[in-house]
């Protein structure tokens, strides 16, 4: 799914055509950034699908650039004000976290519109190109496609590794009841959005390192002033 108008990349082209790909989508992007000092990367994408593993490995593949990482979940709304689902299992109300109403959407955008320039700015969320506003300020839209089983799976095994969210069974009802409808209702169509999309199953691992390491290539060589020698990427600051 996807935005007709929009510049869009997949893995499914070989190296070449996805560098003079890449090259086109940046040139065009990067013509009509928001912010000349500073270049604004969104990465969305579904619970489990590993964002923050993309954000690592571009904030690494754009080294010397000085990259700013803000995690959107900090957003959410404090417990007693997060809209609730009714959850079978439990047979109450129970927190969602995965509906666009589960963030403080005008703190975050006055936040993320606000934040001192660095080189290039990487904001992580699962709802990253839900709302208007937030995708105004991004200059480059990426959506991370994971296939669901494989997605539910990596959540599961993280929470329970984590010990958040209660045993394999409270997990899995969560996973049913709650991150799978609102997915398919409210993140999975923001791929729509996206001027690329990174496939990140466990088959798909050499074309995504190959997708990034051109993406990451290109962002430095068209970036109007050469980066600095500094430190890898950092989380900001509240």
């Amino acid at each position: 799914m996807r935005l007709a108008s929009a510049p869009y990349l997949t893995l499914a082209i070989g190296e070449q055509e996805m560098n003079t790909a890449i090259e086109g989508i940046l040139d065009a992007l990067l013509r009509h950034r928001k912010n000349p000092a500073c270049l604004r990367i969104a990465i969305a994408g579904g619970t489990g699908s590993g964002k923050s593993v993309i954000c690592d490995l571009i904030c690494k593949g754009l080294l010397p650039c000085l990259t700013t990482v803000v995690a959107l979940d900090r957003f959410f709304k404090p417990a007693d004000q997060l809209p609730k689902y009714y959850s079978a299992y439990h047979q109450n109300d129970q927190p969602d976290f995965n509906t666009p109403d589960s963030l403080m959407v005008e703190r975050m955008v006055t936040y993320c519109r606000d934040l001192p320039a660095t080189d290039i700015v990487i904001f992580d969320g699962h709802l990253a190109l839900y709302y208007p506003a937030m995708r105004e300020l991004m200059d480059i839209k990426c959506f991370v496609d994971v296939d669901l089983a494989e997605m539910l799976e990596r959540r599961t095994e993280r929470n329970l590794l984590a010990r958040y969210g209660g045993d394999r069974e409270n997990i899995l009802a969560y996973n049913r009841e709650c991150v799978i409808p609102r997915h398919e209702e409210f993140i999975q169509p923001t791929q729509a959005f996206a001027n690329i999309v990174i496939r990140n199953n466990r088959s798909d691992t050499a074309e995504r390192d190959a997708l990034i390491g051109v993406l990451c290539k290109n962002i430095r060589s068209q970036l109007t002033e050469p980066c600095d020698d500094v430190p890898a990427a950092h989380p900001a600051k509240d």
